[in-house]
């Protein structure tokens, strides 16, 4: 459902470190040498997967004795197989996913334990925010996100001239007044001998695009932790985890930046913001400027994250980064704290430890929650 592209610059800083003869590059198709000798900085990327390029570097020292090539082959397995469960628009063999689901053909539908497991969590957690008892963050908005879906993929789309920005006609007519069955308590999973989904009334949908990168990179570095892997996880340029202590630093952090969000479309990229990343912490943002077109009737800026609410784009800022351990519950805060106004996401944030947020408006304030700014840093 959200963040699309180039929101967070994952920078390595090279660093002077006190360095001794190298060892042998475990991988020379993928490594290549750190800022130490000691250190071999080994990458790959996706583009196949969650509609975002996906990157995971690995940082290795002569201590580590795990396969590169089988981490590697166990991320894109798991990235593959996630992408097709949460497919809503695609059906693929053998596999029953989103898009079955939403097109069922009998009133409940068997799904394998890793499908179930997921809409599960997300069923537990989106009842953690709410306004006037609506979740702000619902999988089951599924009739209304496909709305707003394809009038991004309107062949009336025209792409503006004067700001290379897609203009499209505004849906007002497919949502004013309509009821949508949008209910998340109407979702029915049962796990007797099978695993099923089943909904109490015609017409619901679901959408695990909302927390799908930052649940699957869960599962990825869940399995990276096991190993002692030291890595950073960068899963579509607005999910981020770092795991263990980065040998290539002074400090031990990860560093990243926070790119200024822009309507206008420009190669200038300008950070407002620097993060130390620790071992086993996730960054997660969301925000106005990734997935969205300009309305033809009214020239204003409609995006993906939509409120529940109202069933049109909310939000106050331009974007909101969550700072958490779990980054499928940073995924489900940044979207839901994104919509809520400034001074109650401030009073959530600040009320759940360990949970920090920084909101940037288009005026250029920045407000930060409590603790956000321990993380800060200054480049030389």
């Amino acid at each position: 459902m959200k963040k699309i592209l180039n929101f967070l610059s994952i920078l390595i800083l090279c660093m002077t470190i006190l360095s001794c003869d190298s060892f042998d590059n475990p991988n020379k198709d993928v490594c290549n040498l750190g800022a130490s000798n000691e250190v071999y900085l080994c990458s790959k990327s996706w583009t196949s997967f969650f509609d975002s390029p996906i990157s995971l570097t690995l940082y290795v020292t002569s201590e580590d004795t795990y396969s590169i090539n089988d981490v590697f082959d166990f991320v894109e397995s798991t990235l593959e197989q996630y992408h097709n469960y949460f497919d809503k628009y695609n059906e693929y063999p053998n596999l029953t996913n989103v898009y079955l689901i939403n097109h069922r053909l009998t009133s409940s539908v068997e799904i394998e334990e890793a499908l179930y497991d997921a809409i599960a969590f997300a069923l537990l957690h989106q009842e953690e925010i709410k306004i006037d008892d609506f979740p702000l963050f619902n999988i089951a908005l599924g009739p209304v996100l496909s709305i707003w879906h394809d009038a991004r993929e309107n062949p009336l789309c025209e792409v503006s001239l004067s700001s290379m920005n897609t203009v499209c006609p505004v849906p007002n007519e497919l949502l004013t007044g309509i009821t949508f069955h949008t209910d998340p308590s109407k979702i029915v999973l049962t796990h007797d001998q099978d695993f099923t989904i089943s909904f109490l009334e015609e017409g619901m949908e679901i959408d695990l695009g909302g927390f799908g990168k930052g649940y699957v990179s869960e599962i990825i570095t869940d399995y990276l932790d096991e190993l002692n892997v030291k890595y950073i996880l960068n899963t579509g340029n607005s999910n981020v985890k770092a795991g263990g202590i980065n040998p290539n630093s002074e400090d031990g952090f990860y560093t990243i930046a926070l790119k200024r969000p822009k309507i206008v479309i420009t190669d200038e990229s300008v950070y407002f913001a620097y993060i130390k990343l620790p071992n086993n912490l996730s960054i997660v943002t969301s925000g106005n400027y990734q997935r969205f077109f300009i309305g033809l009737e009214d020239g204003l800026v409609y995006h993906h994250i939509i409120d529940p609410t109202t069933n049109y784009p909310g939000g106050e800022a331009m974007s909101v980064s969550i700072l958490y351990e779990d980054g499928a519950l940073a995924d489900i805060y940044s979207t839901a704290i994104y919509l809520m106004p400034l001074e109650d996401g401030l009073a959530f944030v600040n009320q759940i430890e360990g949970l920090e947020a920084v909101w940037y408006f288009d005026s250029g304030d920045i407000i930060y929650s409590d603790h956000f700014e321990s993380y800060l840093y200054i480049p030389s």
